[in-house]
C-alpha cells in the first residue's frame, strides 16, 4: 500500500488532516447538513466534495453567494463546529497512513500537518488520534493569509520545520492540497489512491 523507499527520499512530510491522517469525514458531512439546512443554504454532494479542503468560512461565503444569499456566517459555522464536535467522540478514527507511515517514523524525520481547518480544530482533532505531542507543528487556515488551493499552508510549515519546499512530500486527499502542493515546489501523494475513501456528503 505504502511505498516507503519513495517517501523517505524527502527530508520532511507534511500531512493534511481530515481524510488524510483522520476519518472525521463523516463527522464533517453531518455537521455540514445539520448547519446548511438549518440556514436553507443550498448545496450538492459534487459542489460540496468540490470545496474540500477549503476553510469552513470560505465554504459558507462560497455556497451563500452562489445560491445569492447573504447570511451570518459566523452563525452557521459556530452551528457547523459545534455539531461537529459533538459527533467527534463517537466518528473519529485514524486512517492507515498513521499506523503505516507516521507512527513508524516519529523521531525519524520532521513532520508537519498542514491543514484547511483551524488550528484549535486541528489539535482537538489530533488530541482524539493521539497524535497532538508527536505532530507539534501544525499550521491551520487560521495562520495564512491565502489558504489552500494557495500554497502559504505548505509553505509555513516547511519553514517550520526549516527544510526547503523542495525536500518536502505532502499527503493528501483533496484537490485544493494537491493544487496547493504543486504551487509550493513540493512532491505530493494523494492518498485517495491508497485505500477507499468516504463517500462525499450527500
Amino acid at each position: 500500500m505504502f511505498d516507503l523507499a519513495h517517501y523517505r527520499q524527502y527530508r520532511a512530510w507534511i500531512f493534511d488532516l481530515d481524510g488524510t491522517l483522520s476519518n472525521t469525514l463523516q463527522a464533517h458531512d453531518l455537521a455540514w447538513q445539520h448547519a446548511l439546512d438549518h440556514f436553507a443554504i443550498p448545496y450538492t454532494a459534487e459542489r460540496m466534495q468540490q470545496l474540500g479542503g477549503v476553510p469552513i468560512p470560505d465554504t459558507v461565503e462560497i455556497l451563500a453567494r452562489e445560491a445569492g444569499m447573504t447570511v451570518d456566517v459566523k452563525a452557521v459555522v459556530t452551528r457547523r463546529d459545534a455539531r461537529f464536535y459533538q459527533l467527534l467522540p463517537s466518528t473519529l478514527s485514524a486512517t492507515p497512513l498513521v499506523a503505516g507511515v507516521v507512527e513508524p517514523h516519529l523521531g525519524q524525520r520532521p513532520m508537519a500537518v498542514g491543514t484547511g481547518c483551524y488550528t484549535d480544530m486541528a489539535r482537538r482533532i489530533l488530541a482524539g488520534l493521539g497524535l497532538d505531542s508527536a505532530l507539534e507543528v501544525v499550521i491551520g487556515a487560521d495562520q495564512v493569509a491565502n489558504p489552500k488551493p494557495a500554497p502559504d499552508t505548505f509553505l509555513l510549515a516547511a519553514e517550520r520545520l526549516g527544510v526547503a519546499p523542495a525536500d518536502c512530500l505532502v499527503f493528501e486527499d483533496a484537490d485544493a492540497g494537491l493544487t496547493a502542493a504543486r504551487a509550493a515546489g513540493m512532491a505530493s501523494v494523494d492518498v485517495r489512491t491508497l485505500w477507499a475513501v468516504a463517500r462525499p456528503l450527500q
